[in-house]
């Protein structure tokens, strides 16, 4: 009895197992994922780590995280057991030196280039081919990928910053630059650049990020982390850390956005945005309102967007640009019987011409002197025109031909007068991580959808 009591003493006076206020966690400056800002580390895995903490009633916080050098704590995570390096690219060649959680998120290593460019690639023999000029930071994975693929030394352009090499990018020193993805869209909004003036051209690495901790770390405190990550994805704290949800507004105008027979809004624009936020991992909440409405909140409430959009001048300064989404003719129409001789707008200024409250259509032709009669909604005017409260209707050539079908309304063509293309237009207050990651999948899903 003694010797039993004694060893069951022996054990209650061995240590327990240390939670993870045991580990040391230490990060570097990599944007949007980890990085520091007036002296606060920021980022998406630092937000990650906290709510790991909260999960695991870890008596830390993002203030206990260590912030050295890359090669620092990649050193020190490598020889010090209890270390937490974050965020760590999983590669085959570091898979055996470390214990991973994660994954946090997926890091592409894109070749970007201006949108207006026009640069198409489908692999990098079109790049050698092109002989395009490529910005890359030495001794990064974007340069060391390039090299791999024997693209040639003339055709690289070292920077001596990412800063500098996005410069170079925006001034047509170089055609591409090759890095991550999201880490470049989070810097041209530092930058006050418009994302939407760039796009992700092809895709030359991609992989996971994890928290990496050293192989000699007690292996419990490693699956219990995985745990608390796995129920934080399970529950969707990942997409509020991203944002949280935003109120996506539309209005009833087919093809691009519009309500099905079950109540669904739907539409070209619609599916593209719900395929690019699955993909980015965010939620929105599509509503579907008055369209001078939906404009109106995204102008004032925060939080709020609206699509599909028409970016025009006078709309620049008011919102987020995400897209574009979908391009559209602008035309104007009459009854298909009816004795209208007219190819242009300004052969339109005698007429009585219909369009809706707050369209971008409207009022470029009321810009151009043609006398606009405004309904509420753009399915009101198949009605006005049918009735001969109007002459003539200008919009989007296919929304004219697609409601004319379903009200059974014979219409012509008159002419057409401007081709544009239709965005998502977000209040400011809507966060920079959910902007860039949504426009960074959205080209993606773009690119997908135009390979053959």
């Amino acid at each position: 009895m003694k010797k039993w009591l004694m060893s069951m003493l022996a054990l209650l006076s061995l240590p327990a197992v240390a939670g993870l206020e045991g580990l040391t966690f230490i990060t570097e400056e990599y944007p949007p994922y980890n990085y520091r800002q007036d002296d606060r580390l920021e980022g998406i895995s630092v937000e990650l780590l906290e709510r790991i903490f909260r999960v695991t009633d870890t008596a830390r916080s993002r203030k206990d995280i260590l912030y050295y050098p890359w090669a620092r704590g990649y050193d020190t995570a490598l020889s010090e057991p209890g270390t937490v390096l974050f965020s760590t690219t999983r590669t085959e060649q570091r898979e055996p030196l470390f214990q991973w959680v994660g994954p946090i998120a997926t890091d592409r290593v894109t070749l970007i280039a201006r949108r207006d460019s026009d640069i198409r690639l489908d692999d990098i023999a079109d790049v050698i081919a092109g002989g395009y000029r490529i910005a890359v930071i030495r001794e990064d994975i974007g340069a060391q990928r390039l090299q791999e693929a024997g693209v040639p030394d003339s055709q690289v352009h070292a920077a001596i910053s990412n800063v500098s090499a996005l410069r170079m990018l925006e001034r047509g020193r170089v055609d591409l630059w090759t890095y991550s993805e999201d880490v470049a869209f989070w810097l041209m909004n530092e930058e006050n650049l418009p994302t939407t003036d760039y796009v992700p051209a092809l895709t030359i690495s991609e992989s996971d990020l994890y928290y990496a901790l050293n192989p000699r770390t007690d292996p419990t405190l490693v699956a219990k982390m995985q745990e608390a990550l796995n129920r934080l994805r399970e529950d969707g704290v990942l997409s509020v850390i991203l944002g949280g949800t935003i109120a996506f507004n539309t209005e009833e105008y087919p093809p691009y956005n519009y309500e099905d027979g079950n109540g669904r809004i739907t539409g070209t624009s619609t599916e593209l945005l719900r395929a690019a936020l699955e993909a980015a991992e965010l939620d929105a909440d599509f509503r579907l309102l008055p369209w001078a409405r939906a404009y109106t909140e995204a102008q004032l409430r925060e939080r709020h967007c609206v699509y599909s959009t028409t970016r025009t001048p006078e709309r620049e300064a008011l919102f987020t640009w995400i897209g574009p989404l979908i391009s559209s003719t602008w035309a104007a129409f009459a009854l298909a019987d009816a004795d209208i001789d007219a190819d242009s707008l300004e052969d339109l200024q005698e007429l009585r011409v219909g369009s809706f409250r707050e369209d971008a259509v409207g009022h470029y032709a009321a810009s151009q002197g043609v006398p606009i009669v405004v309904a509420s909604a753009e399915r009101e005017n198949i009605g006005r025109l049918r009735a001969g409260l109007i002459d003539a209707w200008v919009t989007g050539e296919e929304t004219a031909w697609l409601l004319a079908e379903e009200a059974g309304l014979s219409l012509q063509r008159l002419f057409a007068f401007n081709e544009v293309d239709l965005y998502l237009a977000c209040h400011p207050s809507v966060p920079d991580q959910f902007v860039t990651r949504l426009q960074a999948a959205l080209d993606r899903a773009l690119a997908e959808a135009e390979a053959p």
